[in-house]
């Protein structure tokens, strides 16, 4: 074979290749490796293939007459099943002894869903991929072979029916291509509107793959070696881009999304191996043992996790060395594994689903545990009521703008002093504490908190749409019309909870907030940054508890820290330092814990964050209260 002629053998490198790239975009950026912040793109790259490589299996079967939806079952069947239930397998009876009643429970749901290829629908209506809360959920990654199974069943009936439908090429090709785009375009829009669901679910996700379809249609049409080279180099460096400048902040499926997909479609209609590091027994070994290898990077990292081992360079390299090594065991002892007919494969499918199924809904663990352990660790779950009040849930403190209750959460009163509470949910929670201590006092609360927005003029990436105009009207709206009447206004925010925007770009937006309001005459504090945890604060107290151990320092976040010294640094009195150094009793005297998950105070810790607040001395000049100290009673 000459260099410039096409490989005759079936077997494609350069997608092989392209698996390689994919895997380790995922895992660098589920690893925290800053530079491939936009490594999830890496997913999208995988969903085009598959749509490529099934393309490719059905159409050549249906044009000879010889598709078998049996048969073609039976072999995604043995393809995919294998090794994803011996996954299933090991990280449920590892999981019975490694992980707290609450969290086996959810693992073990996420388990019987992952082995139906439901799980993306469960993810759909209890979380977002991008939420750190995520960052617990062993079995996250299994919603991305949910909606690839979901493709496999549905995609030869869309075929055999266009097959039948169009008897000539051209119309085919046409309606194929007219009806991907329309799928993408409608999909970009209810990311507007629904972002969990687009991400997760199959319609809005099918068009990635149908693109692959559109691959298989293209390739071969293109003779030229130079430009085949060309539109490979081409495609692997819009991959890379995608990998570097893309991030979750980005609406996603959203026009973005067009980059790494576009790019994987130039791959492979460039069908091009010749380029350096192709072949290359690394790069080709790493693509065979991908799906292995991502079914296990992620559980490694989320038990690395959940023990407080950190993600540092170290870390992270033992993370990678053994996740390739399991990844190679699953590739070389159980994806090669075989069966005459798909019956055994059901059959534990079925078994696997009833028995996770059970230890969830019976908790099953729980007796290896004392009761207070089990308490610590369901906090959240038993003490919404709470939570509610202590935000003011759902009237001043919205995920929804039609929830807010502008009557009496703005509402002046006369002769009294008014300060404006503005913020995300960072405020929301030191609401209730802050209302009473300076209700008494003659101070008034107005509060406009809204959960995922900073309190500023300017719009980040990655806030809440639907109410990021709670923002837009106070400054816009409410402020000019009402700053004769308001004596102050409060900020703050999780201003380390969006770790993709610059602090830079943080720090000037605040600035930029204090400067418009000083030019309505209204001063403003800044209430800093509170320490965050790589895992729930509940689940470490409870593990502590267990164990008489004191490990919380081990799952700190160190860039809030170092973001609280910045912004302080650079915001001087009007910043106020509440962040935690091991001042605050992890426990009240009652045993509620000092915060409720990863990042926000329970009430026990928001009396804590506020009676500090008070105690110093920009902030009583701020309000005017000249009292030493206002330690709660």
């Amino acid at each position: 074979m000459t260099e410039h002629s096409k490989p005759k053998l079936d077997f494609r490198y350069d997608i092989n290749a392209l698996r390689a790239v994919a895997i380790v975009g995922v895992l660098l950026f589920h690893y925290k490796i800053s530079i491939f912040q936009g490594g999830y793109t890496g997913v999208d790259v995988f969903f085009v293939i598959s749509g490529y490589l099934m393309s490719r299996i059905i159409v050549r079967s249906i044009s000879k007459n010889e598709f078998s939806f049996k048969d073609y079952l039976s072999k995604r069947l043995q393809r995919i099943v294998p090794a994803l239930l011996f996954l299933v397998t090991i990280l449920t009876l590892a999981g019975f002894f490694l992980y707290l009643p609450q969290a086996y429970k959810l693992n073990e749901q996420n388990a019987a869903a992952s082995v139906l290829f439901l799980s993306n629908v469960l993810y759909w209506q209890h979380s977002s991929y991008f939420d750190p809360a995520s960052d617990l959920n062993i079995l996250l990654h299994t919603w991305s072979l949910s909606v690839e199974w979901q493709f496999y069943l549905l995609y030869p009936a869309v075929l055999l029916l266009f097959h039948k439908v169009f008897k000539t090429r051209l119309p085919y090709i046409f309606f194929f291509v007219s009806t991907t785009l329309l799928i993408a375009f409608l999909s970009f829009r209810f990311t507007e509107t629904d972002p969990t669901a687009s991400f997760y679910l199959f319609p809005t996700r099918s068009w990635e793959m149908l693109c692959g379809g559109i691959a298989f249609f293209t390739e071969g049409r293109i003779k030229s070696y130079q430009w085949r080279k060309a539109l490979a180099i081409v495609g692997y460096m819009a991959i890379a881009a995608s990998f570097i400048f893309l991030d979750t902040t980005l609406p996603w499926p959203g026009i973005y999304t067009l980059l790494p997909v576009a790019a994987t479609f130039l791959v492979i209609i460039a069908d091009y191996s010749e380029l350096p590091l192709i072949k290359h027994n690394g790069i080709q070994f790493i693509g065979r043992i991908s799906y292995s290898l991502y079914l296990w990077h992620w559980p490694v990292f989320v038990l690395a996790q959940y023990f407080g081992l950190g993600a540092g360079l170290v870390a992270v390299t033992c993370y990678t060395l053994l996740s390739l090594i399991l990844g190679y065991i699953s590739y070389k002892y159980v994806e090669p594994r075989r069966f005459v007919s798909s019956k055994p494969l059901f059959a534990a499918m079925a078994i696997l689903f009833l028995g996770t199924a059970s230890l969830a809904y019976f908790k099953a663990n729980r007796f290896l545990y004392k009761e207070e352990t089990i308490e610590m660790e369901a906090y959240q779950s038993t003490h919404t009521r709470e939570r509610d009040v202590q935000y003011w849930q759902d009237t001043c403190h919205v995920s929804d703008m039609e929830d807010y209750d502008q009557g009496r959460c703005l509402c002046i009163e006369e002769g009294k002093k008014n300060i404006l509470l503005l913020g995300d949910s960072h405020m929301g929670q030191l609401s209730q504490s802050i209302r009473e201590r300076l209700e008494d006092r003659g101070i008034h609360i107005l509060q406009a908190t809204a959960s995922g927005t900073f309190p500023t003029l300017r719009h980040y990436e990655g806030e809440v749409a639907m109410v990021r105009p709670l923002m837009d009207y106070i400054f816009k709206g409410f402020i000019p019309k009402n700053a004769s009447k308001i004596d102050g206004v409060i900020l703050t925010a999780s201003w380390a909870g969006k770790s993709s925007i610059s602090r830079d770009s943080i720090l000037s937006g605040i600035q930029e907030a204090q400067r418009y309001f000083r030019k309505y005459n209204l001063n403003t504090i800044v209430i800093g940054q509170t320490d965050r945890y790589t895992i729930p604060y509940p689940t470490i107290a409870a593990r502590d508890l267990e164990y008489s151990s004191n490990t919380g320092h081990r799952f700190l976040d160190d860039y809030a820290y170092e973001l609280d010294k910045y912004l302080s640094k650079h915001l001087g009195p009007s910043y106020i330092r509440v962040i935690n150094t091991s001042s605050f009793p992890r426990l009240s005297p009652q045993g509620a814990p000092y915060m409720a998950d990863d990042h926000h105070v329970t009430s026990y810790g928001a009396n804590l964050i506020v009676s500090r607040i008070f105690e110093n001395p920009e902030v009583r000049k701020f309000l005017g209260l000249h009292k030493k100290t206002f330690a709660y009673e």
